[in-house]
């Protein structure tokens, strides 16, 4: 095919967005399915990451364009601006030096606002080369990401409008892509047909019994434990609410030790695992905070869910769920929270999970409740208070601030009271949480063997890298099409996902403020 990928992302670090680039990449070009590939980042990846991918492409031509101008705005320095006034033309050049192709963009994490410049500066580029545009959607700048707004000011985004117009552009060839169908539905509410929903693609690795054994060995060395361990395949992100991993395992599995993979990502988030690691010091919870992190030659983690007795997921929030379709292909045991925007997806593309919950509920009385209304309406007051005005009137209240009086969900809790709720004994806990939880209660007495989790006959084919190809060739059809779209359809979509961001039911105290 006589066609150019190119493939736009902020920095090729490892996580979800390389992952989905390094999985569909070779189905979509490789082959010779499309004549060349452009890899165009700020921040480019290891030599042998890279080595693979281009082997993957199967002769398929690699270029690797690192230009520091698309890295995140915060990264930039002071002269941000002036570093970046000459985006438009990289970007035009990139799309023209495809002389003789037409060119495909694949640009991902726009609507995340790290450079909201670098967002235009594609949409300007498109306009002016034909270039079709598919805009991968993984993350959002409003997805409890607010923090972010006085950066995206200083990059020109002076209004809400202006910020959607940036990274939801209107184009005669531009098309928008979600992960889940919960994110589609606000984006088809301003793009209509112009939005798609279309899953990533997933090839989770799956290991015998002798990888799990290596797994545990692995585990004994690093961390001097050699019993049991329940793992949370994760970086350490507040929205990854490790503390309700703690409050299970110590209630239903005190003997297990809890241990999470991965590092955090930020300064914002350092301040999260700092607290979590002198809490679990101070109170001798068994947690083992990013054993992956500054090791050599670590084992996979698909080879530490393998030997781990129970995977764990109490994420306040997801776009996909990977993990959850990892614990699967290794048929382990899954003790996951039922995510409302992504556990529909998952069944239907073949996930068998039996133990899945929706909250755990603690009493009042383990935590001093006053001070926690107190310190809830503070801290919202404040984030309300450094949202725009518009977005401001989107905001509802806590749940916790108007139920003050009943058992709380303890992810509706600070991490300040959820300490306090931990610091109970195990037995405690137990005489406190079996009867608000009933059927995790019922888990107690089988937390040794749990059920797996897995896949029914569908065998997840939905999630293939083969039918995201078919899903990728459609929506770049559909590009071609020019699909009829508002120019208000950027604003549109804004205000159907300030609705539903900003509802009671998606404002977690963890998330709206990073204080501890």
């Amino acid at each position: 095919m006589n066609r150019t990928l190119v493939v736009s992302h902020y920095h090729l670090r490892p996580g979800g967005v390389r992952r989905v680039i390094e999985t569909a990449m070779p189905l979509l070009a490789g082959g010779g399915r499309m004549a060349r590939v452009i890899l165009a980042v700020g921040e480019s990846a290891e030599s042998t990451w890279i080595e693979r991918l281009r082997v993957s492409l199967d002769g398929t031509p690699l270029e690797i364009r690192v230009h520091p101008e698309f890295l995140y705005w915060s990264e930039l320095g002071d002269d941000a601006r002036e570093r970046t006034k000459n985006l438009p033309d990289i970007c035009k050049r990139l799309l023209a030096d495809c002389s003789g192709t037409d060119a495909i963009l694949w640009a991902h994490n726009l609507g995340l606002g790290r450079n909201i410049a670098l967002a235009s500066a594609w949409a300007e580029a498109v306009d002016a080369t034909g270039a079709v545009f598919v805009s991968h959607h993984h993350d959002f700048f409003f997805d409890n990401r607010w923090n972010r707004w006085p950066e995206m000011r200083s990059g020109g985004t002076a209004t809400l409008d202006a910020a959607a117009a940036a990274v939801f552009p209107v184009g005669s060839r531009i098309v928008h892509v979600a992960i889940n169908r919960a994110d589609h539905e606000c984006l088809a509410a301003g793009f209509g047909s112009g939005a798609l929903w279309i899953p990533n693609a997933v090839t989770p690795a799956a290991h015998g019994s002798a990888e799990a054994q290596s797994a545990l060995q692995w585990v004994a060395s690093r961390t001097g434990f050699a019993g049991p361990y329940w793992l949370l395949p994760c970086r350490l992100l507040r929205r990854k609410n490790m503390a309700e991993a703690v409050l299970l395992a110590r209630w239903l599995r005190p003997e297990a030790h809890i241990m999470t993979t991965g590092a955090p990502t930020s300064a914002e988030e350092s301040n999260y695992a700092e607290g979590l690691a002198l809490a679990a010091a101070k109170h001798g919870w068994r947690l083992d905070l990013g054993i992956l992190v500054d090791v050599k030659n670590p084992p996979p983690v698909s080879a530490l869910i393998a030997g781990a007795e129970t995977v764990l997921l109490t994420s306040l929030q997801e776009g996909f769920g990977l993990p959850y379709l990892e614990a699967a292909s290794g048929e382990r045991p899954l003790l996951a929270r039922s995510l409302p925007n992504v556990m529909p997806d998952l069944v239907s593309a073949g996930l068998l999970a039996p133990t899945t919950y929706e909250e755990v509920v603690v009493p009042l009385d383990l935590f001093d409740s006053n001070a926690e209304v107190e310190r809830q309406r503070q801290r919202w007051n404040t984030w309300r208070a450094g949202l725009p005005s518009e977005a401001a009137a989107f905001c509802e209240e806590p749940g916790f601030l108007s139920q003050a009086t009943e058992p709380v969900a303890f992810s509706r809790l600070t991490f300040m009271a959820q300490e306090e709720v931990l610091s109970s004994s195990s037995e405690d806990l137990h005489a406190a949480l079996a009867p608000l939880n009933p059927k995790l209660a019922a888990i107690q007495g089988n937390a040794v063997n749990l059920p797996p989790a897995g896949f029914n006959d569908s065998g997840a084919d939905s999630l293939s890298p083969e039918r995201f190809r078919e899903n990728f060739c459609t929506a770049v059809k559909m590009a071609e099409c020019a699909p009829k779209v508002s120019l208000d359809a950027p604003s549109h979509t804004l205000r159907a996902f300030l609705r539903d961001r900003l509802s009671t039911r998606n404002l977690y105290p963890l998330l709206f403020s990073t204080e501890l």
